[in-house]
């Protein structure tokens, strides 16, 4: 027995020893220790470890590097072995400085083949000491990998307090790389497919700065050539605008601008085409995705669909708020930004009209001569837009009927299958303009992905809707004249806003009863106020929303207040 536990105790060793992610010696305080260092080919090196390089501590590295012209004629600092950990991230950093803004390789590397790169990073550095951090992204388990530190340019270099730790979640780095084109065409990369293109760095034609990219297209007939910026990170339930410069030599030509993985099978997150003129211009797109990627989305992927020159500059990416919409909600311009749905057997026709309006010019109006088998048969569906988790969040409307008690559902839903509901709601017209609203909340931010208002038309008759608008969880419907809030100093009400029990306290006797109504002035819960000071009413069955609360006094006279459910 005893051997036996000897036996697991050091089988339990080695497997330390086998996993290991601790940096040996990571501050030079132990000379080069558990450090390697080479040059190679005609490249020439001195390590020293002193005093004047330490950043902080007793001692840190000085590389004194000549003659490196890579990847021939290297020089290196390499570490001791370190382990990665299947679905782990890990993150290296170091302190840093040179005599001169110079450049080097950062790798994290495989020691036998096929010698995988698990970080592969150009940094500059400055004559300053500054920290400088590089990340891991998911991977399966690999053991014996070093941090080789190569510099690309002769110079010298000063290193301390170097660090490989294991993190939960990785930060994501959004870019574009060398947008500006100042720096020749470094990070950005093109490719035929099945047309032609030769791309150049421009000093005569660019829209800022002192460079452009130049892209001459040809043989589009048979494919449209690419040139696309570095890979990159996205953010989940992020919004992102990517801008960008163009103009063509001659004007009209076509490209086609995308936010794209970088590997197969080249997902897009956003696509535009666009018609470039033969003058400087700004062009934009929207992106976005429903997961985080790391380190493998192109953010501005250009496929060009006419032969032409074609010159680019001033590549950026602006990250938006998160905030729904509605697209025309006033109806001013068209219903494109609707979508309309007549099936089902249904007879039906949906435009705008200038006939009636409840505020501008034109409203929407939805004729109905057969109504559908099914309450989705006739139905008129706001655009995509966004939502933030947990959030409350009022939508607002005004319809009318060509007569009074005409049917219809007002829903809040996906917008792809399976459609689920946040909000639906049962209404009848007036044939007067009336404004109808409701709140929603949900457990979860969703992008691009959410239509706000999807009414259902259930009635023969002819419908008009106008104004549809997103408001605040504190909005008060213009439809509830009664319920306005007001100011008494005859009772009081808390917490504000409430997620148990709603207290009121009455502070004297005039009040008969307590009324809680919900946005569209339906009656939830009456509560009686006799003889009691004070009272407390469960509102946990209560949905995310405003409510309100009418106080009645025994000669009748009403006195009203409003609180939001959490």
């Amino acid at each position: 027995m005893k051997k036996l536990l000897i036996i697991l105790l050091l089988l339990s060793f080695i497997s330390n020893i086998a996993q290991s992610d601790t940096l040996c010696n990571p501050s030079f305080e132990d000379s080069l220790n558990d450090w390697g260092t080479f040059c190679n080919g005609i490249s020439v090196g001195t390590y020293t470890i002193n005093n004047s390089s330490a950043y902080s501590g007793n001692f840190g590295l000085e590389m004194d590097v000549s003659s490196i012209s890579p990847p021939s004629n290297t020089c290196a600092l390499t570490s001791c072995a370190l382990d990665l950990q299947q679905g782990k991230f890990y993150l290296i950093s170091f302190w840093a400085k040179s005599n001169s803004s110079s450049d080097i390789l950062v790798v994290l590397q495989r020691t036998s083949a096929p010698f995988t790169n698990y970080i592969d990073k150009i940094i500059t550095l400055t004559s300053n000491w500054k920290k400088y951090e590089l990340y891991t992204t998911d991977s399966n388990a690999v053991n014996n990998l070093k941090i080789k530190v190569k510099p690309q340019v002769d110079g010298v270099y000063h290193f301390d307090n170097f660090n490989f730790v294991q993190i939960t979640t990785l930060p994501t780095n959004v870019e574009i790389c060398n947008g500006n084109f100042e720096s020749s065409l470094s990070n950005w990369s093109n490719s035929n497919n099945g047309g032609s293109i030769s791309v150049f760095s421009d000093s005569s034609n660019f829209q800022n700065g002192n460079f452009g990219a130049k892209i001459v297209v040809s043989n589009t007939a048979n494919g449209q050539p690419i040139f696309s910026s570095c890979k990159s990170d996205i953010s989940k339930n992020k919004k992102y605008k990517v801008h960008f410069w163009a103009k063509t030599q001659l004007g009209g030509e076509q490209l086609i601008a995308s936010s794209s993985l970088g590997s197969s099978p080249f997902t897009n997150y956003g696509m535009e085409t666009f018609t470039i003129s033969n003058n400087w211009a700004e062009y934009t797109f929207l992106t976005e995705c429903d997961s985080t990627i790391y380190a493998n989305v192109r953010f501005a992927k250009f496929k060009f669909l006419d032969d032409a020159i074609y010159y680019v500059d001033n590549v950026w990416i602006e990250e938006l708020p998160i905030q729904p919409y509605f697209c025309d909600g006033d109806f001013e311009t068209d219903l494109s930004n609707w979508t309309q749905t007549i099936n089902n057997g249904a007879i039906a026709s949906i435009s705008v009209t200038p006939s009636q309006a409840q505020n501008g010019f034109q409203s929407a109006m939805i004729l109905i001569n057969t109504v559908g088998t099914s309450p989705g048969s006739i139905q008129l569906a706001s655009c995509k837009t966004d939502i933030v988790k947990d959030s409350i969040y009022t939508v607002s409307f005004w319809m009318k009927g060509s007569a009074n008690n005409m049917s219809f559902n007002a829903i809040s839903s996906l917008a792809s299958p399976p459609y689920t509901s946040f909000a639906s709601n049962s209404f009848s017209t007036t044939n007067n303009w009336k404004e109808y609203c409701y709140s929603f909340s949900h457990d979860s931010t969703i992008i691009g992905n959410v239509r706000l208002l999807k009414i259902q038309f259930l009635d023969v008759g002819t419908f008009y809707l106008d104004d549809a608008t997103i408001n605040s969880s504190d909005y008060i419907c213009s439809s509830i004249s009664s319920l306005s809030s007001e100011t008494n100093n005859s009772f009081k009400f808390f917490p504000n806003p409430v997620t148990h029990n709603l207290n009121i306290n009455k502070l004297n006797n005039e009040f008969s009863y307590a009324v809680i109504n919900d946005i569209n002035g339906k009656e939830i819960q009456q509560s009686s106020l006799l003889n009691k000071t004070k009272i407390s009413i469960n509102t946990t069955y209560l949905s995310k929303g405003v409510y309100f609360v009418k106080m009645v006094k025994l000669n009748g006279e009403i006195y009203n207040s409003s609180f939001v459910k959490n």
